[in-house]
């Protein structure tokens, strides 16, 4: 929605057709531009097929956002089936790597673009996430790749890294007593919830040529819950 209101024309690709459906019909009630492509990011033909369709049927990406990805409950590693283990590595970095690399030579060619990509708080800190924490610190570490790799080319790469942020699936875990609404607060220095529309400001200024300087950066959106984190932590 935030892209939409700045301006741009959105494509949504998704497994999830009636959600994606529900996003442009917003949109588009809002008078932006917006569609929806079918896409697997697990399955790479699709992904390589989603980049040609776009392209074909609408023009140059000069944005990608990658924000493909599943959860994982907390466990430990010997709880972690290689099943699930995976699959979070299936679409949360794989997934996001391939369509780096489907859409890297694209913008090579047109020397522009901006690739953001979606990390998270547990790119930077330990949780008992065997799976996802791995994945996500794996995403910040291409992010970086590819800002040195792609940078000559006038392509910027930058992530955004939110904490617990209230979701729907979250919600749902608040309200069926696996999560504590009053502790996710408690633990960032300001004490507020994330909502998705902060994250979506954060990627919001990353696109936009504000922040046409920055570049292999991944920014904190987390309402001060990683410097927090470490300052009640001092030893008294």
């Amino acid at each position: 929605m935030r892209q939409a209101r700045g301006g741009d024309a959105v494509i949504i690709a998704d497994i999830n057709e009636e959600g994606a459906a529900s996003v442009v019909s917003e949109i588009m009630e809002n008078g932006g531009k917006a569609s929806f492509v079918p896409c697997d990011v697990a399955e790479e033909a699709q992904i390589a097929a989603l980049f040609d369709t776009v392209e074909t049927e609408h023009g140059p990406i000069d944005v990608l956002i990658n924000s493909a990805g599943i959860l994982q409950n907390p466990e430990a590693i010997e709880d972690t089936s290689m099943a699930d283990y995976d699959r979070v590595h299936a679409i949360n970095v794989r997934g996001l790597y391939v369509c780096c690399r489907e859409i890297a030579p694209r913008m090579q060619a047109r020397q522009r673009g901006v690739i953001l990509n979606i990390a998270s708080n547990t790119s930077l800190r330990a949780f008992p996430l065997p799976a996802y924490g791995p994945a996500k610190s794996a995403v910040m570490a291409l992010t970086e790749i590819l800002a040195a790799e792609l940078g000559p080319y006038r392509i910027r790469v930058n992530a955004v890294a939110p904490t617990a942020c209230l979701t729907p699936p979250l919600q749902a875990r608040i309200d069926a007593g696996e999560r504590d609404y009053d502790m996710i607060v408690g633990n960032n220095a300001i004490p507020r919830m994330l909502v998705p529309e902060d994250v979506a400001e954060g990627i919001f200024f990353l696109c936009s040529d504000r922040a046409k300087a920055v570049t292999g950066a991944t920014l904190p959106v987390d309402y001060g819950w990683q410097v927090w984190l470490s300052y009640r932590a001092y030893p008294k």
